[in-house]
């Protein structure tokens, strides 16, 4: 065992655990989540909670197993980007709340650069899925 794919394992559990965390809270919070999407505007809030769930918890836990890990990582870097930008509109704010958006998008930008190294890369020896 390398120290590469230490390194791997902790990589893709630090990056699935806001997703499969995320994913929970939603199922179990339904009512809150739809709450949250109709505040957004989203067409077919109902819908669109349901695909969010999916996404984060199959994404989230294929990350974190390393099983399609590479498909799972490009997935979830697509849906971060799409998510990123109808949650946190940045442009659209002034002052100090541009500032508190920018800075949740720059961290969403930075997540999207992890799963681009995990696509790239692959999951690493400590996984269910092949390198």
């Amino acid at each position: 065992m390398k120290n590469a794919d230490i390194h791997l394992l902790i990589a893709r559990l630090c990056l699935a655990a806001i997703f499969i965390y995320s994913g929970v809270t939603k199922l179990v919070g339904w009512e809150g989540a739809l709450a949250e999407f109709s505040g957004l505007g989203l067409p077919f809030p109902a819908l669109a909670v349901l695909a969010t769930i999916a996404v984060q918890l199959a994404g989230g836990l294929a990350v974190a197993s390393g099983y399609g890990a590479r498909t799972a990582a490009l997935v979830l870097a697509g849906f971060t980007i799409v998510a990123t930008m109808i949650g946190h509109p940045f442009w659209r704010f002034e002052g100090e709340d541009f500032h508190r958006q920018l800075t949740v998008a720059l961290e969403h930008l930075a997540i999207v650069g992890g799963f681009l190294l995990l696509a790239a890369r692959g999951p690493g020896a400590l996984s269910l899925g092949r390198s």
